[in-house]
């Protein structure tokens, strides 16, 4: 019995031990750092976009995510924004609240107010080959890069 239970707490310690040694899902290691280290366009943006509104956290990652975004970026309104190297968002979640229209495109604009009048964009995502937006009551769309409808995404 006493062999039986040192294996197993042998079994859980090492164990943990190879879950804390992990640096995370694909091994990149994320740098905390001043939004004055933000590419000048990232800064511009949330100047632009986001007025009066101050960063929470701004992680830099030291290998870029499989999106392209090399910046992380929390602000006090709740809103996330991922940047790549050069400054330009990736994605922006508004963790339920809208995203400023003026960041999406006018024809995406006018397919959301024909076809869902009463829902807002929660989230957008620009992919390489199209735009994602999630709406308010969670439908998420998916766009060509000219701003065409494409299809539900499930």
């Amino acid at each position: 019995m006493k062999k039986i239970i040192l294996t197993l707490v042998t079994a859980v310690s090492l164990l943990f031990l190879a879950t804390a040694c992990d640096s995370g899902e694909d091994g990149n290691h994320d740098s905390v750092i001043s939004a004055a280290d933000l590419p000048k366009s990232a800064s511009a943006f949330v100047t632009t976009y986001f007025p009066g509104i101050t960063y929470l956290t701004v992680k830099k990652h030291n290998i870029p995510e499989s999106d392209g975004s090399v910046y992380e970026v929390k602000l006090s309104n709740n809103f996330e924004i991922d940047f790549d190297a050069n400054g330009n968002w990736i994605d922006i979640d508004g963790n339920n609240q809208p995203i400023p229209a003026d960041l999406i495109s006018e024809k995406i604009q006018n397919y959301l107010t024909a076809n869902y009048p009463n829902q807002f964009v929660t989230s957008i995502d620009n992919e390489k080959t199209s735009i994602e937006v999630e709406l308010s009551n969670n439908i998420e769309l998916v766009f060509d890069l000219q701003g065409n409808f494409i299809r539900i995404d499930k």
